[in-house]
């Protein structure tokens, strides 16, 4: 999956992705809008909620309609798509703002700050969310290719008198309950001497005759091996060991600062400032760390790479939480306390996303370059089995022409020739005996070839 794919794909348009972003979107907008004095608290509410609905509007109806006409759209349109959200949410804040509150709006930070964020999450959040639903896939399809070259290997382990006692196995389901209903048939039209009914099974014969070399040639058992795959766990799609900790916790960080830092410096001040920037530094330090000695340490390495990622942003989270409740920088307690839900979870949703983009993107491109691999082996042993195959056909085919077909030739021939209206009976008698035995003796040489022993011979 290119850049290009996953973010002119189906996520940069979304639904899900649109409404998933209302709960940080309304925080982030409250917080924004703690100190503009509203008449009533649902104000900032019903604005963020109005900024919402307006962005879906543009963003998902008009990737909709752009879809229309190509399913893939280009980067430069999903880009004005969400750049016309973010001016759409400063507009509506803005005015919201002005007209209710009586405050100025603040156009141009409300604009800057909408951009920034969405520079910071847009593409990022795209990109992390394709890479992951494509990894949901792509475990599922390596552990179908690897199950489907394990039944390849072993086709291609099968012996040439094993392939060939497979295939009379094949034809013999066909052929024998042919033969026997044609025993059965002779034992019982023999006692009337009934000509037409010995025209009958002369002709089922005939047919019998062409029908066995067709089989012969035609039966192919190793079709090649096929699995079906499944869509993983979100759990197994995060069990990635990450190769660059300390290159993860810096993104993490400058995303998370993103989010935080404008609003809390324009509405809490410089002091607050300097404490978002303090606690999510000292979060991203925490975040590489603890990465680094899971990674690093011999006992750490055999949990599950899920489990240690959120053992790390969990640790990230609390030594955020304790920075901005207990730095003493911002003498004011209640701005940490506003800024904590909104910081913990940014640094939280940091995290994955940046571990998708670059983590599991990563191990994504090892396991397609894997499946490619694989499938390649697989054509080679298919194509392999399938010389092995014909040869043993031609094989059995000689192996059959004596023993089974030319038994079943003789018979149409004695049969035709005997059951001519002026055949005498007793001559007609003799040599439904002696189709009788052909017949058991094709049948018995059948299932010596079906248990890959040589047959007796020839009729």
């Amino acid at each position: 999956m290119t850049l290009r794919e996953a973010l002119g794909g189906r996520w940069a348009t979304h639904w899900l992705l649109w409404l998933a972003f209302y709960p940080p979107t309304t925080a982030i907008i409250m917080i924004r809008e703690s100190t503009t004095p509203y008449p009533d608290w649902w104000w900032p509410l019903l604005s963020a909620t109005v900024q919402h609905v307006i962005a879906g509007v543009i963003i998902v109806g008009g990737g909709i309609l752009a879809r229309r006409w190509r399913p893939m759209l280009p980067v430069a349109l999903v880009a004005a798509l969400w750049g016309a959200s973010s001016l759409a949410r400063a507009f509506v804040g803005s005015a919201v703002a002005e007209t209710v509150a009586g405050v100025p709006g603040d156009l141009v930070f409300r604009a800057a700050t909408w951009i920034v964020m969405t520079l910071a999450w847009g593409p990022a959040l795209v990109y992390g969310i394709a890479q992951i639903d494509r990894r949901r896939a792509l475990i599922g399809e390596l552990e179908a290719a690897k199950r489907s070259l394990d039944a390849a290997v072993t086709a291609a382990a099968e012996s040439g008198e094993a392939i060939r006692a497979r295939l009379a196995r094949t034809i013999r389901r066909s052929v024998a309950p042919v033969l026997d209903d044609l025993r059965e048939r002779l034992v019982t039209v023999r006692q009337d001497l009934d000509r037409a009914a010995f025209v009958e099974i002369s002709m089922r014969m005939s047919s019998l005759h062409d029908e066995t070399a067709d089989l012969v040639e035609s039966t192919n058992p190793a079709a090649r091996p096929s699995a079906v795959s499944r869509r993983a766990s979100l759990r197994e799609v995060f069990d990635v060991h990450l190769v660059r900790p300390w290159l993860t916790a810096g993104v993490v960080t400058m995303q998370t600062l993103a989010i935080m830092l404008p609003d809390g410096a324009r509405i809490f001040g410089e002091l607050a400032a300097v404490e978002i920037v303090l606690a999510t530094v000292v979060g991203g330090v925490v975040l590489g760390s603890v990465m680094t000695v899971c990674e690093s340490w011999p006992l750490f390495r055999r949990v599950r790479a899920s489990s240690v990622t959120l053992a790390a942003a969990g640790s990230a989270i609390v030594a955020t939480s304790w920075v901005i409740l207990h730095s003493g920088i911002d003498p004011i307690t209640w701005h940490g306390a506003i800024m904590l839900p909104v910081l913990g979870g940014g640094l939280l949703a940091a995290c994955t996303v940046v571990i998708a983009s670059i983590v599991i993107a990563r191990a994504n491109e090892d396991d397609e370059r894997t499946i490619r691999e694989v499938h390649g082996r697989i054509d080679r042993l298919v194509a392999e089995n399938e010389s092995a195959l014909e040869l043993e056909r031609h094989r059995l085919s000689e192996l059959m022409h004596g023993p089974v077909q030319g038994r079943i030739a003789a018979c149409v021939m004695a049969l035709s020739f005997f059951s001519a209206d002026d055949t005498a009976p007793g001559a007609l008698a003799s040599i439904t005996e002696q189709v009788l035995e052909h017949l058991a003796a094709a049948s018995h040489d059948l299932s010596l070839l079906a248990e890959g022993r040589p047959p007796n011979g020839g009729a």
